[in-house]
């Protein structure tokens, strides 16, 4: 992918990935930032106000500050403030061990920032073709199913942000030329741009203190008030 990423395409789609990713990072804080990518050209937290950014790579050649195995992260449980995918569950045997692993060391509170592949898009469909560009061999993960994944995670997705709703030329004159495609899919919001960037913010169960009656007979105590509607369904379910 690396490799990809530096021809006309990829150089192309990597550039409006940055566009539209640099803001949501900037605008996210903490302590620790971590950042995993498949295409060692490219830096998404550079824009980042946070001072301890390092980045982690799944295979040899991509960069980083160490070669580790995603489903297993060798890091502590809830430490990081910042987590940023890219491309890592498309290309990945285990994408949703990946965002479990990416989701546990996550702080309550903490956000990841992920990008994929969109497979309902003319960048995806052009698969059908039976191209050979590596783009077209990952997993082809819809954007509804990692917000479903996240939901299970706790992870509470916001609006999906999308991009590149041109043809997929590899010519740089070709795609010059599409470039009206790419102003009417953002100015209208279409579902088809060739990726998409969902930004989660991780729940945490939060705690709310009742006034007691002293006088009474009976006392209330403190009780935990769910944070999403996954939390607050699951403890419906165990009362019944």
């Amino acid at each position: 992918m690396s490799a990809w990423f530096q021809s006309g395409l990829g150089q192309e789609i990597l550039t409006q990935q940055l566009a539209l990713a640099q803001p949501l990072v900037e605008g996210l804080f903490g302590y620790h930032l971590m950042q995993a990518s498949v295409a060692k050209q490219v830096d998404f937290a550079a824009c980042s106000r946070i001072n301890h950014r390092f980045r982690l790579s799944p295979c040899e050649g991509a960069g980083g500050a160490a070669l580790v195995e995603f489903e297993q992260l060798p890091l502590p449980s809830e430490s990081i403030d910042v987590v940023i995918l890219h491309h890592l569950l498309d290309f990945s045997p285990h994408p949703h061990q990946v965002l479990r692993e990416a989701a546990r060391v996550m702080i309550p509170g903490g956000h990841m920032v992920l990008i994929g592949f969109n497979p309902f898009s003319l960048l995806g469909l052009s698969r059908i073709f039976r191209s050979s560009s590596p783009y077209q061999r990952g997993n082809q993960l819809r954007a509804a199913r990692i917000e479903d994944w996240m939901n299970l995670l706790d992870l509470q997705a916001g609006p999906v942000e999308r991009g590149f709703f041109r043809l997929p030329l590899q010519q740089s004159d070709l795609l010059a030329r599409t470039v009206w495609m790419e102003r009417m899919g953002s100015r209208c919001h279409l579902p088809w741009g060739g990726f998409y960037i969902i930004v989660a913010r991780k729940e945490v169960a939060r705690m709310r203190t009742i006034k007691i009656d002293w006088r009474g007979e009976k006392k209330p105590a403190l009780r935990a008030v769910p944070s999403s509607p996954r939390v607050a369904a699951r403890d419906r379910h165990h009362k019944r």
